[in-house]
């Protein structure tokens, strides 16, 4: 298969393409390329704060017009009450740091809520990647610069492959607070030479849709980076997903929008594998779905300031960052202001599939090629630029993206957002497409507001695979400890199964399904085979879910076969186990004499116990002190004798460490009057959750 690779870091003016790829031998399977790409290219980093260079966030406000939205009642346009979650590869350990470095550089509050997770929602995160460190930098903190006041949810997936990426995916998706979900990674259909295009993709689209339940989701991906030779990328091919291309942007002497040009680095074109959507009826008809949808600017030579502090190849701290990448977080930041503003108007949050799409396509008109004045009103059209590369494969030639032309085109879709038009026009407000799902091919604008009505969910068929739970943890578990549940799949259709079966299990409240449950783990089986009546029986081990209040909870398994439009096949343990928080309080006291003989002026010694009182290890480190107080209190008069800083613990739950502290007694000690009081400071995976113990008392007589 064609390996995948993410671009180096570039000098200014460099060449932009990736790297030369490799072509390894074919598998017997045809599947997406085992890893995906981030969509970014950087250049040389600054080398102080008064060298950073690229746009920044005012700047791009302005030329893009965020300044200008206008909101129902007034609100500040800044995302408010929405979260956008973000999902890319590998841990970022200083992303925290770092958005705070960039708000507090640009004068930005901090989000609301920032929240980093794993694929699964867990906190046990992937190792550092320093490559996507620096494209988890740029979404995060482009995100937050468009739409401040929104909350942020960073899902990382412990691996680029495709199999870790989509877990996340769908972890983001099924956070009930979740309204957009942004990736800014790819991999190209065109896999392979001359052997056709991977088939794997289409049974993970269905990962990018909203769930039956959940409010609506818009999920926006970044077009690519590889130009049009390497065809178009999933998943910003998938009909369920807004994509976003590239262009290069030029800002007038004042600060606001001057001109742009189609970027060549975008991928584009037409998807081999994809249907056409309803929706882009109105642009083209080929029957095949194309990329992109939109775009924004993304040539690294017009890039972005972002800080990332994660040294890749040599450099770190600000640098100009650029590519797709950039535009699929800002692109989900507008709609993420849309849906505030819908929110405020008593509607729902859109969904992508249904609404959002259909909705900006709907501000086009083909009459006099796109070029109708409520288009222009919405998009800066980007006629000129782009073109290059074709994608040739072995007994024919791929479509390559053209360049940029009046109207739509594939490379910069509808064009780049006039953002106070496309908010008000996906709010509803007069004069812009109002409702979803128009399919003509002279499409035109309608007025009104949108209706608030929830979009209709087709009634599906039921699963072929039903799942039935054998065995899972009884009785009372503790979040965070692993456990193992047993399943039995069987195919109830009467006709052989043969594709991909996706089995997630649940921490739930009661014995139904509902956007309030807590996802434990997920299983992927790219191909499950049983034929008609037949059965499997799976274990799985998961983590207990440690974020839940103490209480009963079901397990509830559910199974979906995701290459096909049925629903999925749920069912509850029979008796629920009680979960209890992870917890650890360790407690200090005296090891051996309560009452300590010294002498002013000569060496003496105590000896402490520290028992941990949780229920899970206490695993980390320990400072431990010893304080002479006058009167036994160290509120009013103390002094530090000694101390053991670092001590490094690993502590389970109901055991204890002796400790021993020697000291010399202060000339001034008034043994039976003062005391010494042993303290202690914890630094614990799980973190010590009762204070009141981390200190005791020696009571002293003359020695």
């Amino acid at each position: 298969m064609l390996s995948l690779f993410r671009r180096d870091k570039k000098t200014k003016g460099a060449s932009l393409h990736a790297r030369t790829a490799s072509i390894e031998s074919l598998e017997s399977r045809t599947f997406l390329s085992a890893t995906l790409q981030p969509n970014l290219s950087v250049l040389n980093s600054a080398a102080s704060l008064s060298s950073i260079e690229g746009f920044t966030p005012s700047q791009i406000r302005k030329a893009y017009g965020f300044d200008k939205i206008a909101l129902p009642n007034g609100a500040a346009a800044d995302g408010s009450g929405q979260t956008i979650a973000i999902v890319d590869a590998y841990n970022d350990p200083n992303i925290a740091s770092d958005l705070k470095v960039f708000d507090q550089q640009f004068g930005l509050a901090d989000p609301p809520s920032f929240h980093v997770v794993s694929q699964t929602g867990g906190t046990a995160l992937p190792r550092t990647d320093s490559g996507w460190a620096g494209e988890i930098s740029l979404d995060v903190e482009w995100a937050h610069a468009m739409a401040p006041a929104a909350n942020i949810l960073l899902v990382e997936a412990k691996s680029d492959t495709i199999d870790d990426l989509m877990t996340a995916v769908n972890y983001a998706r099924h956070n009930t607070s979740v309204s957009v979900v942004s990736v800014s990674w790819g991999g190209s259909e065109y896999f392979s030479w001359g052997q056709g295009e991977s088939q794997s993709q289409t049974s993970y689209d269905s990962y990018f849709t909203t769930p039956t339940g959940h409010q609506g989701i818009t999920f926006v991906a970044s077009a690519g980076d590889s130009g049009s030779f390497s065809g178009v990328q999933w998943p910003a091919s998938s009909p369920n997903v807004l994509s976003v291309g590239g262009t290069s942007l030029s800002l007038q002497a004042d600060g606001t929008y001057g001109s742009e040009t189609a970027w060549s680095g975008t991928s584009g074109g037409y998807s081999k594998l994809e249907s056409e959507p309803a929706w882009q009826k109105s642009v083209q008809t080929t029957g095949k779905r194309s990329s992109p949808d939109v775009a924004y600017d993304a040539d690294p030579n017009t890039g972005y300031a972002v800080y990332d502090s994660i040294p890749d190849q040599g450099s770190s701290g600000w640098s100009e960052v650029a590519g797709t990448s950039a535009g699929a977080p800002q692109w989900a930041a507008i709609v993420a202001i849309a849906d505030q503003g819908r929110v405020i108007s008593g509607l729902t949050t859109l969904d992508g599939a249904t609404q959002t799409m259909s909705m900006l396509y709907g501000l086009y008109s083909a009459t006099s090629t796109g070029t109708a004045s409520t288009y222009s009103a919405d998009f800066n059209d980007v006629t000129s630029g782009g073109g290059g590369g074709y994608h040739w494969r072995f007994g024919g030639s791929g479509r390559s993206s053209s360049p940029a032309a009046l109207g739509y085109d594939t490379i910069t879709g509808l064009g780049t957002p006039k953002a106070a038009a496309i908010v008000a026009a996906l709010v509803g407000s007069a004069g812009s497409a109002a409702t979803a799902g128009s399919g003509d091919n002279n499409s035109s604008t309608s007025s009104g507001a949108a209706s608030s009505a929830t979009v209709p969910q087709p009634s599906l068929a039921a699963s072929p695979i039903a799942v039935t739970i054998l065995s899972s943890p009884v009785g009372s578990v503790i979040g965070g400890t692993n456990g193992l549940i047993k399943l039995r799949l069987i195919n109830v259709s009467g006709q052989a199964f043969d594709g991909p079966l996706q089995i997630q299990i649940y921490a739930s409240s009661d014995t139904t399904a509902s956007s309030d449950d807590q996802l434990l783990t997920t299983l992927s089986l790219p191909s499950l085979r049983l034929r008609g009546g037949a059965s499997k029986v799976i274990t799985l081990k998961f983590s207990e879910a440690s974020g839940l209040s103490q209480g009963a909870y079901y397990f509830i398994a559910s199974a979906s076969a995701t290459a096909t439009n049925t629903s999925a096949s749920q069912a509850p343990s029979a008796v629920p186990v009680v979960i209890s928080p992870p917890t650890v309080d360790l407690s200090v006291a005296p090891g051996g004499l309560s009452i300590v003989p010294v002498t002013p002026g000569n060496n003496s010694t105590v000896t402490v116990t520290i028992r941990n009182l949780g229920n899970v290890t206490a695993s980390g480190s320990l400072d431990l002190s010893l304080f002479w107080s006058v009167s036994g209190n160290l509120g009013e008069s103390f002094s530090l004798l000694t101390s053991i800083p670092n001590v490094r613990v690993r502590l389970r739950a109901g055991r204890t460490i002796r400790l021993r502290l020697h000291f010399t007694v202060p000339l001034a000690f008034q043994p039976g009057t003062d005391s010494l009081s042993a303290s202690i400071q914890s630094a614990t995976s799980v973190a010590d959750t009762n204070s009141s113990n981390d200190t005791t008392v020696f009571r002293t007589t003359a020695g």
